[in-house]
């Protein structure tokens, strides 16, 4: 079964097989793993994926704590454009103790 998501985010997806993730059911993780833990042609394939309105929107509307400080600044205000958007970081940013 292809999921339609390609392989080579399968090292950013390691919870699961990508070709039994489902686009829509599974864009929330899909979506902040590739950018948390991807390099920019994941993030090509990303906006290829789903585009930048709808990553935009999955991003502020189902936040994920994934994100270094330095990531979440990085994803929100660069590939995201959201620099003039207001986020709780606490959403985002995975903390280590």
């Amino acid at each position: 079964m292809d999921s339609g998501i390609p392989s080579q985010l399968q090292s950013k997806l390691w919870s699961s097989n990508v070709n039994k993730l489902d686009l829509q059911k599974d864009k929330t993780m899909i979506v902040h793993r590739v950018l948390s833990y991807g390099d920019l042609e994941d993030i090509k394939l990303l906006f290829n994926m789903y585009g930048l309105l709808e990553l935009k929107h999955e991003f502020l509307a189902n936040p994920m704590n994934v994100y270094t400080k330095s990531g979440l600044n990085f994803t929100k205000n660069y590939i995201l454009d959201l620099e003039n958007t207001p986020i709780d970081k606490k959403k985002y940013v995975k903390t280590i103790y």
